[in-house]
């Protein structure tokens, strides 16, 4: 095959999409085995006789690939029209208009590269041609900030993907070019605003996605803001929780913006999955309203409370979730650390990493004072 970013044209490029899925998706981070081939070590499911794919290769290999729905070729999905809030948009939009993108994934060596951005380049000339309005995807909370930066945004509630866990809808309106400057979208580097005069729905979409979110960006809102956005639940205005030992504690206003750089916080509802057994992420989330139940085998086997990080042993070990976090309460709300920023933190701000670290010593301590066996520790 032919090196290069490109809609797949040929069965053996489409085999080559599939393949690729297979090994990052089944194979490494053990999801969906039950619509994996594996005979042909392929993974396809019945969406993709409507769905085209984008696929990078690169010395004949695939390196990364993702699927996209077009309104234009085939009607939605019910299933994908519920997923991805399709009806919001049908107001004001036929589906000629929307597209859906899904399954982006890459080959493990080439993470950190630019292959993502060349499959989503692929994208938006498809969208700029074909004028579509809006873009639509569901994205997993640690890669929230690659989607902002690319002009996307959270639009609606989040909700459980089967095997996947939390994630986020969020859209892309391509006419909304002053968006996509002021976020320094490569996107915007793509087009000129004279070129999306086709656009005729920018300020109605803007008003179907403005406001109705429930997750709160760090980057998007002055730092105290954020600050009293964490300790919303308080009355007394205290910056503390009335529970345990916490992540925040001992820590000042500074030290504690540099630990939530570029975080978010998500509302979640009761039995919302935010951790699902088995995920490749390293995402730390911090309890702040609420309550989150610890489950293997769908048996409760510890409550975590506000103040505490889940998610800690996963970051540090390298290892896959081994139970689900779910949420016991409505409007429970977590913080959700940003990987890179807290790497990089850990890395180079000794004193302050040295408070991070032993926080959560103590509140591991702590829950095993409590009767949690270390054996279940490793289920975060």
């Amino acid at each position: 095959m032919k090196d290069g970013t490109r809609f797949t044209l040929t069965e053996e490029e489409l085999q080559a999409s599939l393949r690729l899925r297979y090994r990052v998706y089944v194979e490494g981070m053990g999801r969906l085995k039950d619509k994996g081939d594996h005979d042909r070590k392929e993974l396809r499911d019945e969406y993709d006789e409507n769905a085209r794919a984008v696929v990078a290769i690169r010395d004949g290999e695939p390196i990364g690939t993702l699927r996209l729905f077009w309104g234009g070729d085939a009607p939605f999905a019910e299933s994908l029209v519920e997923a991805y809030h399709v009806d919001l948009f049908r107001e004001f939009l036929s589906d000629n208009q929307i597209c859906i993108v899904e399954r982006m994934m890459i080959a493990e060596e080439h993470r950190g590269t630019s292959v993502a951005l060349q499959l989503y380049k692929e994208v938006m000339h498809f969208v700029l041609n074909n004028h579509v309005e809006v873009v639509l995807l569901d994205c997993e909370p640690h890669h929230l900030n690659s989607y902002l930066k690319l002009g996307f945004r959270p639009f609606t509630y989040p909700y459980t993907y089967p095997g996947i866990g939390l994630v986020l809808p969020m859209a892309l309106i391509t006419g909304d070019y002053e968006h996509l400057k002021c976020v320094r979208s490569p996107f915007a580097m793509l087009t000129k605003a004279e070129d999306l005069d086709h656009c005729r729905y920018v300020d109605k979409l803007l008003s179907v996605i403005e406001n109705r979110t429930d997750v709160l960006c760090q980057s998007g809102e002055t730092n105290n803001r954020f600050l009293e956005s964490i300790y919303a639940s308080r009355t007394d205005n205290e910056r503390t929780f009335d529970t345990g030992p916490t992540v925040f504690d001992s820590l000042t206003e500074g030290e504690i913006l540099r630990l939530i750089n570029k975080s978010h916080i998500i509302k979640c509802k009761k039995g919302d999955h935010i951790i699902e057994k088995d995920n490749a992420a390293r995402t730390m989330f911090i309890i702040l309203t609420g309550f989150a139940e610890v489950r293997r085998n769908d048996q409760m086997i510890a409550m975590v409370s506000p103040g505490e990080v889940i998610g800690e042993i996963a970051f540090f070990l390298g290892v896959p979730r081994s139970a689900s976090i779910v949420a016991a309460s409505d409007e429970l709300r977590i913080l959700s650390l940003d990987d890179k920023s807290l790497s990089k933190l850990l890395k180079h701000e000794g004193e302050l990493a040295n408070k991070v670290l032993m926080n959560i010593c103590r509140g591991l301590c702590a829950r095993i004072v409590q009767g949690v066996g270390a054996g279940d520790l490793r289920n975060h």
